[in-house]
């Protein structure tokens, strides 16, 4: 019976410390699973949940994603066109979904907006999906899209659409791939199954990118080729950034002209009129970003070589050969970005806020310039750029601080009733203060750190635990001392009680011999 007992004690201890790991990975965004919004689909691939709802926070962003009945990030949308509505549809990846930025800041969104203070009837429809290449795109409008009835179809392309409208596989799921003459390749897809439960969790995010990668040397071969002339090897998704095509890609270049090709057969046959406006990357944008590319993923190859500018012109050359309308954005982008304003984010690629206000802009222009509108659906009055008012109006940060300020500082005051009520408060305050200021600060720095940043928080994480040890001394044996013995002794009903007090006691030894570290201590309790 001991020997059960002894067992089930260590168990338990194993268990607490696994909660503890979880709980602490799951502070990290790197590791902190996200649910899912998409599920299989025999037909594309995957496609987006009816409604589902999601969240993603990183240290750049906070947003919510909420998904329709109809499987659309927008609002209720009804399959048949309202009498006298001119209706546009919008197709894309990610970056069309909104993928880094609430509704109000999306381009798709504010340009519906935009419309509307012209007091024009018009309805705009946001397909985007996360990860779709223009096959895939192409397809949700034979399958979907065009029971919207749709006046005007805008597809948004990216550059990394060429590489896998070759491919028949994306990241755990299969997808769909169209011929050079512009038909659906016949082929059944497979269900992948669900996630597996490793994944679901934090301890899986963290061995996957950080220990599996550590143990394992990465082979710099596998979905890399060697451009021409070149001893480096580049990934394959990339190879559309070279000025010398490789014969992989001719391929994917000539199915992504048949996907194009399909698209334009439909919209003609349906009545509706296409538009293709190809999305920069930020490295054709930002200069330091192309730097920085050049270097982190191309080992320094020269302009001679390469330019980030080639997947868009492209698309453009593509359409053009096809005689398809193109709107062009790359300019009014640069403008924005010589004038300061940070378009891209650094870790994440998609557009910011910022971003898609000058993409935004650009495409009404671009859109005017084509007179797309019909003269009933002329403009009435001058339209106005306006980011609806949402219900965070007030940085979650503020309502956090001021919250732990009230209630700190109240316990504070009773706790001390003969310091002065203000005093009271204005120390409570500034111990805060010093917290946010360097909780800011790491923030910050991981953003900077760009993909490091789970390296940079590994190490960091590493140093706080190294120094409350250090402070800890001879305590640590006391400490290992007594959980041996309860342990061995049996009593695995009370290492919950011992692990929690034993963690409470340290902390409070750590924070009385460091003032550094003693404001993030007695702010958590």
């Amino acid at each position: 019976m001991r020997t059960i007992n002894v067992l089930l004690a260590i168990f338990v201890s194993l268990f607490l410390g696994i909660l503890v790991l979880e709980g602490g990975l799951r502070l990290f965004p790197a590791f902190r699973p996200e649910k899912s919004i998409n599920e299989f689909h025999p037909k594309l691939g995957w496609a987006k949940r009816p409604g589902a709802t999601a969240t993603r926070k990183t240290n750049e962003f906070d947003i919510r994603f909420e998904i329709n009945e109809q499987g659309l990030r927008d609002d209720p949308v009804a399959r048949e066109k309202p009498a006298g509505t001119f209706r546009v549809l919008c197709l894309g990846d990610s970056f069309t979904l909104g993928y880094t930025v609430d509704r109000e800041h999306l381009f798709v969104d504010q340009i519906e907006r935009y419309w509307r203070t012209e007091e024009r009837r018009v309805e705009v429809i946001n397909a985007g999906t996360e990860g779709y290449s223009t096959d895939q795109e192409v397809l949700w409008f034979l399958e979907e899209g065009r029971d919207y009835d749709p006046d005007l179809v805008l597809l948004f392309p990216y550059e990394n659409d060429v590489y896998w409208n070759g491919q028949q596989q994306y990241t755990r799921y299969p997808k769909p791939r169209f011929t050079a003459r512009g038909a659906i390749e016949a082929r059944g897809l497979m269900d992948p199954g669900p996630l597996p439960v490793v994944m679901k969790v934090a301890l899986g995010q963290f061995a996957a990118k950080i220990l599996v990668p550590l143990l394992l040397e990465p082979d710099p071969t596998r979905d890399a080729f060697q451009p021409a002339g070149t001893d480096v090897w580049v990934r394959r998704e990339f190879a559309p950034l070279f000025h010398d095509t490789p014969e992989f890609l001719i391929d994917a270049q000539a199915r992504t002209k048949g996907a194009l090709a399909a698209l334009k057969r439909e919209t003609n046959e349906l009545g509706a009129r296409l538009i293709v406006v190809p999305i920069p990357s930020e490295s054709a944008i930002h200069p330091a970003e192309k730097e920085r590319f050049r270097a982190a993923h191309l080992d320094g190859l020269a302009d001679e070589l390469w330019s980030p500018d080639r997947p868009v012109d492209f698309f453009r050359d593509s359409a053009r050969e096809l005689g398809l309308e193109v709107v062009a954005a790359r300019a009014a982008l640069r403008a924005a970005a010589a004038d300061g304003d940070e378009l891209y984010f650094r870790d994440e690629w998609h557009f910011t806020p910022a971003g898609n206000a000058t993409f935004a802009r650009a495409l009404v222009d671009g859109l005017e310039a084509l007179d797309v509108f019909p003269s009933e659906h002329s403009a009435l009055s001058a339209g106005t750029f306006e980011i609806e008012d949402t219900e965070r109006t007030v940085p979650d940060w503020i309502k956090l601080f001021g919250a732990l300020w009230l209630v700190l500082g109240t316990c504070f005051l009773f706790t001390y009733p003969k310091e002065p009520k203000l005093l009271s408060f204005l120390k409570v305050g500034g111990m805060l203060a010093l917290v946010f200021t360097i909780f800011a600060t790491v923030r910050l720095g991981l953003v900077l750190a760009g993909p490091y940043a789970p390296w940079v928080l590994l190490a960091f994480a590493g140093a706080v635990l190294g120094f409350v040890i250090y402070k800890l001394g001879r305590r640590v044996g006391t400490i290992a001392e007594l959980l041996r013995s309860f342990t061995l002794r049996g009593h695995w009903y009370l290492m919950p009680l011992v692990v929690v007090l034993l963690s409470i006691g340290s902390l409070l030894v750590v924070a009385a011999s460091s003032p550094v570290i003693a404001p993030f201590i007695y702010t958590l309790f």
